[in-house]
């Protein structure tokens, strides 16, 4: 039975006891007082009935209780946080890695599914796993390793990187946090770098889809002129020329293969035109090295100027604002991924490389 208990009647607006005579109306539910009712002769919602303004139970209020469960508090600082929040907005503290519940220094109980005591030689001596207390027979433990998965991939949130704390660079960095903050850490301790393959496939669209705008657009109008620029000489010069020369050879559309004779005759025959036109047939492949020149600059780069860029970042938003709400908010805004604009750099390119040479 509903407990209608401090509810108001909605015809004399007095709140409900546990000893009145409540009916409710057939259709809607709403609770009146027995005389009220009477009185009206009818429930004052009917014209309302069936419609999104007709009356209904008041949801309840989240208890305490219920609202501290769909948060989580940082073990480091004591600030609660979203039930779905990976770091601290605080201080940036990772939940991930403090919600298991492993030893510290190394020192593994028994039957957890590490190996028990003497598993591990603490003399600095090889691991033997055919001693007592190593590893069982056929190597499995009894229980499975648990599976960690730290968005800080290991580093101290408070660690700094160049002054700014490796927990702010994580809120701005965002997406794959796990391979950025251990390279960052690397450079800026041991100096040591690590070649990337996003930047180095991408280059350009690879900074402007990470927020460098300024470098980026740079970049990606490099490799834009090279590539319009390769395309308009090999299907204005190049591309004419070469067919020309296969013609007078005998290679024409349908010849399925051609021989070493052949291919020697083309050379000589391009040995003997004007040096306009070899310099033509040759600046392709002269943009393709210098295309490929630039990719491995911005992959053995590109983890040197994210971190600049991250580091300057950070420093500015902290800058603008002391309040740590604010700071992590302008974090959240100015950090992560330009999808969108990732996209249209892979149509644009697309319609460059497929599109246009078909016109």
């Amino acid at each position: 039975m509903t407990d209608y208990t401090g509810l108001k009647c909605p015809v004399c607006g007095k709140s409900f006891t546990a000893n009145d005579d409540i009916v409710v109306c057939p259709k809607c539910g709403a609770p009146y007082h027995r005389e009220c009712y009477a009185e009206v002769g009818k429930c004052v919602f009917t014209e309302k009935h069936g419609t999104p303004d007709a009356w209904a139970p008041p949801k309840p209020e989240p208890t305490q209780q219920n609202s501290e469960a769909r948060t989580k508090r940082c073990t480091n600082c004591g600030t609660p946080n979203s039930e779905n929040a990976m770091f601290c907005e605080h201080c940036g503290q990772s939940f991930t890695a403090n919600q298991q519940n492993l030893p510290q220094n190394g020192n593994f109980p028994q039957n957890n599914g590490f190996p028990p005591e003497g598993g591990f030689p603490q003399n600095g001596a090889p691991f033997n796993p055919n001693q007592a207390g190593g590893f069982p027979q056929g190597g499995f433990l009894n229980q499975q390793v648990p599976f960690i998965f730290d968005p800080m991939g290991g580093v101290n949130p408070n660690e700094p990187i160049e002054n700014v704390p490796a927990g702010d660079i994580a809120k701005l960095v965002q997406s794959n946090t796990q391979y950025y903050l251990p390279v960052f850490m690397n450079l800026n301790k041991f100096k040591t770098n690590r070649f990337n393959f996003s930047a180095f496939l991408f280059s350009g669209g690879w900074m402007l889809y990470r927020k460098q705008y300024k470098l980026g657009s740079i970049i990606a109008s490099i490799m834009v002129a090279l590539l319009l620029a390769s395309a308009y000489v090999s299907l204005y010069f190049a591309a004419p020329l070469e067919q020309s020369l296969f013609q007078q050879v005998g290679i024409t559309s349908d010849t399925v293969s051609f021989t070493y004779a052949q291919l020697m005759q083309v050379s000589e025959l391009l040995a003997q035109q004007p040096v306009s036109q070899i310099l033509l047939f040759c600046i392709p492949p002269m943009i393709a090295i210098i295309q490929f020149i630039v990719m491995l600059i911005v992959g053995f780069n590109g983890n040197k100027w994210y971190m600049k860029h991250c580091v300057e970042k950070v420093s500015q938003i902290h800058e603008s604002t002391t309040h740590p709400t604010e700071a992590t908010i302008l974090l959240q805004e100015q950090g992560g991924v330009n999808a969108a604009l990732a996209i249209c750099l892979l149509i644009c390119y697309m319609i460059i490389v497929y599109i246009i040479p078909s016109i």
